[in-house]
């Protein structure tokens, strides 16, 4: 025989359980959400970082070596890849009333289990919502930054804008290399922000 109060104090942990499994859901939803706009932060970062050091192909093999440009730029956003460590929200369901008090107790330790499993993916949700913030904030302070410097830096190699495309690619004609060595100061300089920014973007989520 089950007593009210037993049935009761039942009833209010498998409510308990129901909430906690709702916030799950929900949860896990908004961390989507902001996985998949540290994505797309991600890929127009390196968009932006592949289009500025684009003029990197016209280096020769001991510039590259002497400005220290030893970095690749890949847009291939790793953020995506860790969609599949979320933790789930599939638990088992429990039933909300019981037939004897040897159920009744079989099922509360159940429940006290799962609740207990629920509340840690909530806590790993909780990390993730917080490394996704993190990261979106320091991309866009940090492409900040690179604009700014790299917008320095190319006007120092390009003083004359399309004049100075035509003079390097004149110097090419003649068989010289495109940038001279005393463009290296400022190659490598770009380099050293280019791969700060990189380090920032292609940090791992988890």
């Amino acid at each position: 025989m089950i007593s009210e109060k037993n049935l009761a104090e039942y009833r209010a942990l498998h409510a308990v359980l129901g909430h906690l499994r709702q916030q799950l859901v929900s949860k896990r939803q908004k961390v989507i959400g902001l996985m998949e706009e540290t994505a797309i932060q991600q890929k127009k970062t390196l968009a932006r970082l592949r289009k500025t050091n684009r003029q990197n192909r016209y280096l020769t093999c001991r510039q590259r070596e002497l400005a220290k440009i030893t970095y690749t730029v890949n847009i291939i956003p790793l953020v995506v890849n860790a969609r599949a460590n979320l933790p789930e929200t599939r638990v088992p369901e429990i039933k909300a009333d019981c037939q004897s008090l040897r159920e009744l107790k079989q099922q509360e330790l159940l429940i006290l289990a799962m609740i207990d499993e629920i509340k840690k993916r909530l806590l790993q949700l909780e990390i993730l919502e917080n490394r996704c913030g993190e990261m979106i904030l320091s991309m866009k302070k940090a492409m900040e930054a690179f604009n700014l410097e790299s917008g320095i830096i190319r006007r120092k190699l390009f003083p004359l804008w399309v004049f100075s495309f035509l003079y390097r690619y004149g110097r090419r004609l003649f068989g010289k290399t495109y940038f001279t060595f005393r463009d290296l100061e400022n190659i490598a300089a770009l380099g050293e922000l280019t791969s700060l920014v990189l380090k920032i973007a292609n940090s791992p989520l988890v």
